[in-house]
């Protein structure tokens, strides 16, 4: 896949500090990165914002998750560290804000207000940042995401996107009435950067919006609750070991434990590891059981 023009920009500019050269840059930029971080730690210093409503960036998510979001289901607590998570990813995209400006991008706008009205519903939500009048999001990856979900560009991502976001970025674009961009991806464990453009087919384009209006109406008249996913077989080195386990997009899930109240959360029972994976199973069985 070659690389994209703002890519290479990005690159470019990275490789120049990286090896101590100096760059030209506007004080202002900085000052306007730093009010973005101090915004982005008063929001998550805050807590979470109780009230469930529909916007852009939860409208691609599963129905089913929305669902027990809205009806009030417990949360499973997140890990200590999940916060500093998102903190990271904040001060990513004020890092990179500052990394475009400085690479040359022609930015023409950024944290814009969209709003569409769709199946009733209007919907809000504000971008990352705008560039040749295209709507850019900024996103943290983990190494595994990075080499795994986000290598395979639009096409790649929109055959599984439990997080929505697709669907996000073009709601975005539809209510600004521009054009999708793409996303402005940063590993950040290692600082490789990646450019992944949206360049989304008509039929992807519409299935994308019949979701999304499939959720909103389901989800604005309370309609009875619907597991998306379903346990799959498990199996270890090509065989089954009899074991039933939940999906990545389950386990990720808040309500796991709230949608599946009988599943446990054990290591692969049929691994020699030292560590072995943890999965949440609906059917589990020890090695000596089986």
């Amino acid at each position: 896949m070659s690389l994209s023009v703002l890519e290479l920009q990005i690159r470019r500019t990275l490789d120049q500090l990286s090896n101590g050269e100096a760059v030209e840059f506007n004080d202002q930029w900085i000052e306007d990165a730093g009010e973005m971080f101090k915004d982005a730690l008063r929001k998550q210093l805050s807590g979470r914002e109780n009230e469930f409503r529909l916007r852009m960036s939860n409208i691609g998510r599963p129905l089913c998750q929305l669902q027990m979001e809205k009806a009030g289901a417990e949360r499973s607590r997140m890990p200590y560290n999940h916060i500093l998570r998102m903190m990271l990813g904040d001060a990513v995209e004020c890092i990179m804000e500052v990394i475009l400006r400085v690479s040359g991008a022609n930015i023409t706008g950024g944290k814009s207000r969209a709003e569409f009205n769709i199946a009733g519903t209007t919907i809000n939500g504000e971008d990352d940042i705008e560039i040749d009048d295209k709507v850019y999001d900024t996103k943290s990856a983990s190494p595994w995401a990075y080499d795994n979900k986000w290598s395979e560009g639009w096409h790649g991502l929109v055959k599984d996107d439990a997080f929505g976001y697709t669907a996000q970025l073009l709601g975005y674009a539809k209510g600004l009435g521009k054009q999708p961009g793409g996303w402005i991806v940063v590993n950040k464990s290692t600082g490789e950067v990646r450019v992944v453009e949206a360049n989304p087919s008509q039929s992807e384009v519409d299935s994308i919006t019949a979701n999304v209006t499939n959720t909103i109406n389901k989800i604005t008249s309370d309609a009875p609750f619907e597991r998306c996913y379903e346990p799959v077989d498990e199996y270890f080195r090509g065989k089954p070991t009899g074991n039933k386990r939940l999906g990545s997009n389950c386990s990720f899930c808040s309500y796991v434990a709230e949608c599946w109240p009988n599943a446990v959360h054990k290591p692969q029972a049929m691994s020699q590891a030292k560590n072995p994976k943890y999965y949440w199973y609906t059917d589990y069985k020890t090695t000596e059981e089986t």
